[in-house]
């Protein structure tokens, strides 16, 4: 499971870079990333997907936590340091999260470890956030139990099931 979503995200990366070139993003030299491609130019630097040597992980949260961690989210954020990658599917415009750097990685693993707090405050089922959507009360999740791709409503949960897994999603979603 784990090499089929690396696979999709990296075909992604691939579509990402047919469609448009390479991805540029604000340069902000105190928070380098070893995906950039320097010089940067008008305040702004290219970037491609820099595949990690040693993947990172979510072991951790899974014990601070007391919860297994569903094992495609480590696939979707362990393997690069990338910049957010802006998507369209089904009509909806996206922005599927990656982590820039090592310090990204460890600020976003912190980040889940909120929103799963705030789930179970709420009483509803385990997610792991993937990505934001335009409406901001809107974002695309990873169900802990199934692997199923959804849209949720923040704070309210489950609105419906995207794709059947995170392969798929990835696979399914375009450049826009």
């Amino acid at each position: 499971m784990q090499d089929q979503v690396v696979v999709a995200l990296a075909a992604l990366f691939e579509r990402v870079r047919r469609h448009g070139g390479l991805p540029l993003v604000e340069h902000d030299p105190a928070y380098p990333s070893p995906a950039e491609l320097p010089p940067a130019i008008d305040g702004r630097v290219a970037w491609r997907p820099w595949e990690r040597h040693e993947p990172g992980g979510f072991d951790n949260l899974a014990t601070a936590l007391a919860m297994p961690v569903h094992p495609a989210l480590d696939a979707f954020f362990g393997h690069y340091f990338a910049g957010n990658l802006p998507v369209c599917f089904k009509g909806l415009f996206l922005t599927l999260l990656q982590p820039w750097n090592q310090d990204d990685f460890e600020r976003l693993q912190q980040n889940q470890i909120g929103h799963q707090l705030m789930l179970r405050k709420l009483g509803l089922p385990a997610s792991w956030f993937l990505a934001s959507c335009r409406d901001e009360q809107r974002l695309v999740t990873l169900d802990n139990d199934s692997g199923e791709v959804l849209l949720e409503r923040l704070g309210k949960g489950r609105i419906g099931v995207l794709a059947p897994s995170l392969a798929v999603f990835l696979r399914r979603v375009e450049p826009c």
